[in-house]
């Protein structure tokens, strides 16, 4: 599949995740959520993993056992953010990590930068400044 394809069917199911994120937070606590969602996640990777799929420890391993506890760490915080607030309002603040990103792929690994790249994450993060702000 095109990355494009799996880009979007990305976003379809990030926003699906964020609605129900909201609903599951309305019943059960954050931690439940957590370990539900990790449940989930190796039900999901054992019906999918490629036959004869195996981990092993070593560097390239080591940086996706990374990757992975900043994604929980990060899903915890944000759990307990929708718990207690708007997601109206934390959905936008949280999707400033791509700035984030951005930045870091252009200074340290090599990502192209344009002036039209550029001016699209300005313009992404003067939405969701847009977003967050509350009304009047």
């Amino acid at each position: 599949m095109h990355w494009k394809t799996l880009m979007i069917f990305s976003t379809i199911g990030w926003t699906i995740w964020g609605i129900v994120v909201k609903l599951a937070l309305q019943k059960i606590d954050w931690a439940r959520l957590e370990v539900l969602s990790g449940f989930a996640a190796i039900f999901i990777m054992a019906l999918i993993a490629p036959s004869g799929f195996k981990l092993k420890m070593d560097g390239a391993h080591l940086t996706g056992l990374i990757a992975g506890s900043a994604g929980v760490f990060g899903a915890i915080f944000f759990y307990m953010a929708v718990s207690k607030g708007p997601i109206s309002v934390i959905i936008p603040v949280t999707s400033l990590y791509v700035v984030g990103v951005f930045l870091v792929g252009v200074l340290f690994l090599g990502e192209h930068w344009s002036m039209r790249k550029g001016i699209a994450v300005l313009l992404a993060l003067a939405a969701v400044i847009l977003l967050s702000m509350e009304e009047a």
